[in-house]
């Protein structure tokens, strides 16, 4: 299953049709809500291509090819994307001009969710470039809560499964990294992000003996850049990167459920899977979130038009309380982002926001944590890069409880809407804290500690 091959030709690209279903990799989420899962820029960059699309700047190259470019390194390096129509083909032809923005355009942000999650079984891998990675629909339909889906069929699941397979492979890359530390500077050639290998179909026969499609099974490999970003033996040797963070099941699962009526809100979450594992610290600019959620154009019309301003602030509060039901954690900064203008619901009670308020809450800025679970959930930090914070058991047993919040209030003769003020966070997850809903990280308890005056 594991072992290594060369990768297939046009002629030889197969479309098997018969025989038992084949073994494929281990399931992710056996024994935790979470998993490891490579985080190269390259992959958290795709992942933007996949969630945004055409509110990328997507630029003409020498060669009149539509490409998008993340620079590295103030223009030391950079990493190049195009895309292609052509599965078969090892080294595809890209395209341009209205062919290429017709790809880009079908790209669906469920199809992000199937590339983070070839991100997470390429970590299991020893060498992710050589080796293939097989999953079938089964596995696919748990990872992505369609179980629980009861608006689509046994065909429709089937044939949504085998287009977001599909979509994350029609991906190139070109990759020219500057040095880092003490590994140095190197080049990628273009090449897929994922080769699809083969696509297996598989029938049975219902009572009247007519053929039915009942699962479908993946090959597929990670292109050449695994092999400088995804390689712990060239990490040992400082000579390759190994970049690697957390996936949550429960992330997936939430961008499955709102990605078709709070599309931005779907946008963040997938971003902020990458954005927050190793800025967890660092405060948000609301600018760069809305335009990550709705596109920069749009954020600059809201600038000028009262309508479009109006409409775009209400859809960014919707989108911030779709995010905290989804048991993310928001922390506003007290400074920046005043009570005024926060989300109804969280602090602010007038409905009215105040006169220029908008530029105001362009330049906010607040702190986003998805909620990971318990330490317990997290994997083996053998598998970390070191940048990553971890949650041990050990640093667990010390966070406050529910039961110390909710005494440590009381004492203080605070309410809850006191304490959300003072603390910045929300009062919702405080209610959530205080009944047991919410686990405390550690971010959240060194925010509760400093509010109440407290020490461990």
């Amino acid at each position: 299953m594991n072992q290594s091959s060369p990768l297939p030709l046009q002629s030889n690209f197969s479309q098997l049709r018969r025989g038992d279903r084949p073994p494929t990799n281990p399931s992710l989420f056996i024994n935790s809500q979470n998993n490891p899962m490579a985080s190269a820029l390259p992959i958290w960059e795709a992942s933007n291509i996949l969630t945004q699309r055409q509110h990328l700047p997507w630029i003409s190259d020498p060669d009149g090819k539509l490409c998008y470019t993340k620079d590295i390194g103030n223009g030391q390096g950079a990493v190049h994307f195009w895309v292609s129509e052509n599965l078969e083909d090892e080294y595809p032809s890209t395209l341009a001009g209205a062919a290429a923005l017709a790809v880009v355009d079908t790209f669906d942000i469920r199809a992000a969710c199937m590339h983070l999650i070839y991100a997470a079984h390429a970590i299991e891998l020893q060498q992710p470039w050589e080796q293939d990675l097989v999953i079938d629909d089964r596995q696919i339909e748990a990872y992505l809560g369609l179980k629980k889906r009861t608006d689509k069929n046994r065909q429709e699941k089937l044939a949504l499964i085998e287009e977001i397979a599909r979509q994350p492979c029609k991906i190139t890359t070109f990759i020219s990294w500057p040095t880092q530390g003490k590994v140095k500077g190197f080049t990628v050639e273009e090449g897929r992000l994922w080769h699809l290998l083969g696509t297996r179909y598989h029938y049975q026969k219902d009572l009247l003996g007519h053929k039915e499609l009942v699962g479908i099974t993946f090959t597929v490999r990670a292109g050449l850049w695994a092999k400088y970003f995804l390689n712990e033996e060239g990490h040992r040797h400082k000579s390759a990167h190994y970049q690697v963070s957390n996936l949550s099941q429960t992330v997936l699962e939430s961008v499955m459920s709102v990605w078709q009526h709070r599309e931005g809100a779907a946008r963040l979450m997938v971003w902020l899977v990458f954005k927050t594992q190793f800025n967890r610290r660092c405060p948000l600019r609301v600018q760069t979130l809305m335009e990550v959620a709705y596109g920069a154009e749009k954020v600059e019309m809201a600038r000028y038009h009262s309508e479009v301003r109006k409409k775009l602030a209400n859809t960014w509060d919707e989108d911030l309380l779709t995010l905290h039901d989804r048991g993310w954690q928001l922390q506003f900064d007290p400074t920046t982002y005043p009570i005024e203008i926060q989300p109804v619901g969280f602090g602010r009670d007038n409905l009215q926001r105040p006169r220029g308020f908008f530029e105001q809450l362009l330049h906010a800025t607040l702190w986003i944590t998805p909620e990971l679970g318990n330490g317990n959930d997290f994997p083996s930090p053998v598998h970390q890069c070191p940048d990553v914070p971890l949650i041990s058991p050990s640093v667990t047993e010390l966070l406050l409880t529910g039961t110390d919040v909710k005494q440590f209030r009381l004492h203080k003769n605070w309410s809850q809407r006191k304490l959300a003020s003072l603390s910045g966070m929300s009062q919702g997850l405080i209610s959530l804290i205080e009944n047991g809903e919410r686990t405390i990280t550690p971010e959240t308890d060194e925010i509760l500690r400093s509010t109440f005056e407290v020490h461990p």
